[in-house]
């Protein structure tokens, strides 16, 4: 098999897919079939956009018989191809298969393609903001199908990129949501401190020091083993060092938690973030 082949087919896709009349639906069959065909061709020698096009082509034949199944499918397998070059291409063909899927009733698979459609946007695309709501909506279906887990999974990509976004309202309210509805759960439970961390600076960040201590309070309240945690000592010497203005108790603060705990990327960021606001008072109330 060569692209040459491959090229042969599309043109016969082609006409058969333009000779389309009253009686159409044979040959668009055949069609669907030779683009089909084509795609898998140019997957083969990592010809990437050709394969695509290939396989959207065959999708539109699929959905003029009414075969939406597999024209989702199909539109599925286009956006594996452009993912490899063209991943806004990729993001289109999800969203039609995606279309799809709602009109059919088959959320949890919506949901499971919403995804994909948030990590290219994430680690192809570099948007926060677009990966963000495309999260958020792969939430919502999840959460329609009872797939609590997954929703749950979803809701804390959200909080983490609307804290980076310092949309820090909003992380608090994914934050604490996720942690207050794994507070029963038992296989959860020990995820809590870092939620409450996480929703804990988000508060800090946000520069209201009343909130910040009376979110404190409530994370003890809602977990009374969160009380004597490093992550509840560590909130309230970090709010301790901004109350007080200290630069040098925030760092020694930090360097403490460090050793013991590991800081990731993005507790290192918003820790940055609240050092740099230390000593602006006016934010604080």
């Amino acid at each position: 098999m060569s692209e040459a082949e491959a090229n042969g087919l599309m043109l016969k896709a082609d006409k058969k897919a333009s000779s389309s009349g009253w009686f159409s639906g044979p040959k668009n069959d055949e069609a669907a079939e030779l683009y089909t065909q084509a795609g898998n061709i140019y997957k083969l020698a990592k010809r990437w956009k050709e394969s695509g096009d290939a396989y959207c082509k065959a999708a539109e034949m699929q959905m003029k018989m009414g075969e939406k199944d597999e024209a989702a499918q199909t539109y599925i397998n286009a956006s594996k191809s452009y993912k490899k070059s063209k991943p806004q291409d990729a993001i289109t063909a999800l969203e039609r298969a995606i279309g799809i899927l709602i009109e059919r009733g088959r959320f949890q698979s919506a949901a499971k393609h919403q995804e994909d459609i948030a990590t290219i946007y994430e680690t192809e695309l570099i948007d926060l903001e677009q990966s963000m709501r495309a999260y958020e909506q792969a939430a919502d279906w999840y959460a329609g199908e009872s797939s609590t887990a997954l929703a749950h999974k979803c809701m804390l990509k959200v909080a983490t990129f609307a804290a980076q976004l310092e949309q820090y309202e909003k992380a608090i309210s994914m934050f604490e949501f996720v942690a207050t509805a794994s507070v029963d759960n038992q296989l959860m439970k020990w995820s809590l401190k870092e939620y409450f961390l996480k929703a804990g600076l988000c508060h800090i960040a946000s520069g209201d020091s009343v909130s910040s201590h009376n979110a404190v309070e409530r994370y003890c309240d809602l977990d009374v083993t969160f009380g004597s945690t490093r992550e509840c000592q560590f909130l309230q010497n970090i709010l301790s060092a901004v109350d007080n203005g200290d630069v040098n108790q925030f760092t020694a603060s930090v360097v403490e938690f460090d050793q013991l705990t590991k800081l990731d990327n993005w507790k290192t960021k918003m820790l940055l973030e609240i050092k740099n606001s230390i000593g602006n008072s006016s934010n604080l109330i």
